[in-house]
């Protein structure tokens, strides 16, 4: 029989994917709810099929549906819940719970030909969403589809949202901020006298302003010596990068995958703050040289304005993914920095504001101008890139045209 489900949040699906968007208070019928990581896929009440996060939906009671859909009977919301808990459960099982004995064999064997997804795994210890509660879905690249870096974090911006509401595809990526693992932080439960001084990240107010206080002596840090190194005699191939930071002058080699994983690591930690994305992973043509050349350019930006940041250059997982040259180092920060409880939400436990109190009016109005600013960026970026579609799809076009005139003057001048 068929389940029901009712729309608790707007959600606004990606263009050109498999997505569907919602509306708060719209009825779906469920036709799948082993898709994984977090997703059902369902019909509206327009006929159009798509997915949608299980977490912003809510099962109706079988007496809601058939009033609703005017049948009699509907499946049991209880089998609905319990598939999807199997269904996630068997997406988490997939990516994300590898056992610690497990996990040296599955870093020697990882690929650096995996490619993203906007439903597949990468978060930062990407994703696992249980439905009702959302949590994280980030991917270390496919979060984002404008892959230029920022000018220079100097001031902290708020990711694309939707035109319709606040909720997006952005918003459920990092819906997981007020799950579980936050309530400590949100209930004043939680215990600050556990972290040390160097975790506690400072806001100075200067000039009715608030900026991230800086303690440090800058530093640089230079990627260079793109080579493609082996293992397993050969039967893993893969190019090593070479990163010198500047204040120790010791090179260490990274791959791109360890990239991907100091990348999920800085979202999850740091939900306040905008990471840059990291370069496309390509499968054709990975080893040529203009290929090598072009992605050590990007992980050179990366890298840069990661030590611009006040805050990203001063942690601890940026300085062990710049530092360790221990297998058995690594490995062992690897799994402290996958298991640290402060992220998310609860990193605010490590932010320590300005002694001078606010008045309440200036805060509030200095929020709802970010919110307005905030939203209608959003509008904006998504007709920009609506009205970007419609140029290249004109461009294609014209190029297309011009092509084929271009063979017929070819096939026809000989003739002449």
């Amino acid at each position: 029989m068929t389940s029901y489900v009712r729309a608790m949040y707007d959600f606004s699906g990606e263009p050109g994917s498999s997505e569907i968007s919602i509306n708060v208070g719209e009825v779906l019928a469920v036709t799948r709810t082993d898709v994984g990581e977090g997703w059902w896929e369902g019909k509206n009440s327009q006929g159009k099929v798509g997915l949608f996060p299980a977490a912003y939906v809510e099962v109706m009671s079988a007496a809601e549906a058939q009033k609703h859909n005017h049948q009699p009977a509907v499946s049991s919301p209880v089998a609905v819940a319990t598939a999807a808990t199997a269904a996630t459960g068997d997406s988490t099982t997939r990516y994300d719970q590898t056992a610690d004995e497990y996990d040296d064999w599955e870093d020697d064997w990882d690929d650096d030909n995996d490619t993203y997804s906007e439903i597949g795994p990468s978060g930062t210890a990407k994703t696992n969403n249980h439905a009702p509660t959302a949590t994280a879905l980030s991917h270390s690249a496919s979060n984002y589809d404008n892959k230029n870096l920022p000018a220079a974090p100097m001031d902290d911006t708020i990711s694309l949202a939707s035109t319709a509401a606040p909720s997006n595809t952005t918003t459920l990526k990092k819906s997981g901020m007020f799950g579980k693992s936050s309530d400590s932080y949100i209930l004043g439960l939680g215990n600050k006298e556990k972290l040390s001084d160097h975790e506690i990240v400072h806001i100075a107010y200067v000039d009715n302003f608030c900026y991230w206080q800086t303690n440090h002596q800058r530093y640089s840090v230079i990627v260079a010596s793109p080579k493609k190194e082996t293992k397993f005699k050969g039967m893993k191939t893969f190019i090593a990068y070479q990163l010198t930071p500047s204040f120790n002058n010791i090179s260490v080699s990274r791959r791109y995958k360890h990239f991907d994983w100091l990348h999920e690591r800085l979202v999850e930690k740091f939900c306040l703050i905008p990471i840059p994305p990291l370069p496309d992973k390509q499968i054709s043509g990975r080893y040529e040289e203009q290929f090598v050349e072009h992605r050590r350019v990007q992980l050179q930006e990366f890298v840069d304005w990661v030590c611009r940041h006040p805050v990203l250059s001063q942690c601890e997982v940026w300085h062990h993914f710049l530092t360790c040259n221990d297998d058995k180092m690594w490995k062992s920060g690897k799994r402290k920095a996958e298991r640290d409880t402060y992220v998310g939400v609860t990193y605010c436990w490590a932010i320590s504001p300005p002694e001078k109190t606010l008045l309440p009016s200036y805060v509030d109005a200095q929020m709802e101008s970010c919110s307005l600013f905030a939203h209608t960026m959003d509008i904006a970026v998504r007709n920009l890139w609506h009205y970007q579609m419609i140029r290249q799809n004109v461009i294609k076009h014209n190029v297309k045209k011009n092509s084929n005139v271009s063979v017929m003057v070819c096939q026809i001048w000989p003739r002449l």
